[in-house]
């Protein structure tokens, strides 16, 4: 779909949410393994969620709610 000014509209289905690049580069900083038990122990996602992730595409935003809190609870760990 395109806008008045011939742009590109991304839709995105109700619920879901858009990925901060910068929350994809925290994740990926943390990753030990790449399957989806080491994934869901870790995030609490799964690997097509992974998938979605680094490929930039909408997920729901309960879950980036949640991703953000476990990723803020893992850094605080970490220091």
């Amino acid at each position: 779909m395109y806008d008045q000014f011939n742009v590109v509209i991304r839709t995105v289905a109700k619920g879901c949410r858009e990925v901060d690049p910068r929350l994809v580069a925290r994740v990926k900083a943390m990753v030990t393994h790449r399957t989806d038990e080491a994934l869901n122990a870790r995030f609490g996602i799964s690997y097509n969620t992974w998938r979605k992730l680094i490929a930039g595409q909408p997920v729901r935003a309960s879950l980036l709610t949640r991703l953000e809190a476990r990723l803020d609870s893992l850094e605080a760990q970490e220091r």
